[in-house]
C-alpha cells in the first residue's frame, strides 16, 4: 500500500519531470521522528545570475499540484510538526543556498491548510473535478447538455478505445499538437515530445492510459488520464478540430467516469483553463470548484534583494508580479 495520495507526490513522478525545469533536479526532503513524517518533493534549479563565488538556488514542485505533505501525525501534534518541519527546511535552504521556494499546492488533497501559515499565497484560480460517489454521476454531475453531447456522440458512431501501453502515442502527440496551434499554445512547458510522452508509460505504468476516440476508422480526439489512490486526472487532450461537431470529447468523459466508477475512484479532476475550456468542463459537473493556491516563501530575504538589483542595475525591465522577480 502506497503512503503516498496522489500520483503528483510520487518519488517517480518528480523525477521524471524533473526535465521541464531547466537544469532542474529532483529533490526529496523529509522530517520523520517520533511526532510524525512530513514528505517534500521539489526540483531544485541553479539561479542563472551570478552573484560572489557562491552558487544559489531556488525550488519549484514538479508539474501538477504537490507540496509538503503531512503522511503521518496524531491531530493534536500537528502544530507541533509543522512548526519543526519549517524550522529544519529552513535550515536545510541555509545549508543549500536555496533563495526561494514555490509551491503548486494541491486542491484536492488540500495540503495547503496544514502548511498555509508558512507562505504568501497566489490565488492561480480554479479547478473543476467530477464527484463520482454520488449515485448516478450521468445524472447528478453532467447537464443536460452534456448528457445530449454524449448521446450524440454515441449516435453517430464515435467509437472509444482504452490504450494502457502507449502504443497510440503517435495519434494523441498529432491531435495534441493540432489543439496547441489552434489555440496558439507555444509555451514550450506545456508541449510534450512524443518521446517524452512515450517515455511516461515505463516511468508510470498501471497508472495512465489513453482514451481515444475514433470516427470512420480516423482518430479524432484523445485524452491522456493517470490515476493513483482515489483520485483520476483528466491530464492532456487533443482534438481535431474539423470533428468538434461529433462531440467526442463529451463521449470521452463519460468512458472515463464509467472507468472510474468501475475501478473505485472517487474524483475526476478536469482542471481549469481559458474561458471557453472552462465552460465545456463546467458541464460534466454541478460540484463546486476548488481553488488553485500557490505558496510563495522568500528562505533568503538578503541575496533574493541583491539577485533583483543584479537584474536592475543591468538595465532589465522585472516583473515585479512574478515571482521569483529575479526570475521576471
Amino acid at each position: 500500500m502506497t503512503i503516498f495520495p496522489d500520483i503528483y507526490f510520487l518519488p517517480e513522478w518528480g523525477k521524471f519531470f524533473e526535465s521541464k525545469e531547466e537544469e532542474g533536479k529532483s529533490t526529496i526532503f523529509e522530517l520523520k521522528n517520533d511526532v510524525g513524517h512530513i514528505f517534500y518533493q521539489f526540483i531544485l534549479r541553479e539561479i542563472p545570475i551570478s552573484y560572489g563565488k557562491t552558487t544559489y538556488y531556488d525550488i519549484i514542485t514538479p508539474y501538477g499540484f504537490s507540496g509538503p505533505v503531512i503522511i503521518d501525525c496524531p491531530a493534536d501534534r500537528k502544530e507541533e510538526l509543522i512548526k519543526l518541519f519549517d524550522e529544519e527546511f529552513q535550515l536545510y535552504c541555509e545549508k543549500n543556498h536555496i533563495v526561494t521556494e514555490y509551491v503548486r499546492f494541491n486542491p484536492w488533497i488540500q495540503n495547503l491548510n496544514d502548511f498555509k501559515d508558512l507562505y504568501q499565497m497566489r490565488d492561480n484560480g480554479h479547478t473543476f473535478y467530477i464527484d463520482l460517489t454520488v449515485p448516478d454521476f450521468f445524472m447528478d454531475e453532467f447537464s443536460a447538455k452534456a448528457r445530449t453531447q454524449t448521446r450524440k456522440a454515441k449516435k453517430k458512431n464515435v467509437e472509444i478505445e482504452f490504450d494502457y501501453s502507449g502504443s497510440t502515442t503517435k495519434e494523441f502527440h498529432r491531435l495534441y499538437h493540432l489543439m496547441a496551434k489552434k489555440n496558439n499554445l507555444d509555451n514550450e512547458y506545456y508541449l510534450f515530445s512524443e518521446e517524452f510522452l512515450r517515455n511516461s508509460f515505463g516511468a508510470f505504468k498501471g497508472k495512465q492510459f489513453f482514451i481515444n476516440a475514433i470516427f470512420e476508422g480516423k482518430y479524432i480526439s484523445s485524452s491522456l488520464v493517470i490515476h493513483h489512490g482515489d483520485y483520476i486526472h483528466y491530464h492532456l487532450t487533443g482534438n481535431d478540430p474539423e470533428y468538434y461537431h461529433l462531440a467526442a470529447n463529451s463521449l470521452i468523459l463519460y468512458e472515463l467516469c464509467r472507468w472510474g466508477m468501475e475501478n473505485g475512484k472517487k474524483e475526476v479532476h478536469l482542471g481549469g483553463g481559458n474561458s471557453v475550456v472552462i465552460r465545456f468542463k463546467k458541464g460534466f459537473t454541478k460540484t463546486q470548484p476548488l481553488k488553485l493556491l500557490m505558496g510563495k516563501k522568500v528562505r533568503n530575504q538578503k541575496i533574493y534583494e541583491e539577485l533583483v538589483a543584479i537584474r536592475e542595475n543591468a538595465g532589465e525591465s522585472l516583473d515585479r508580479e512574478f515571482f521569483p522577480m529575479y526570475r521576471g
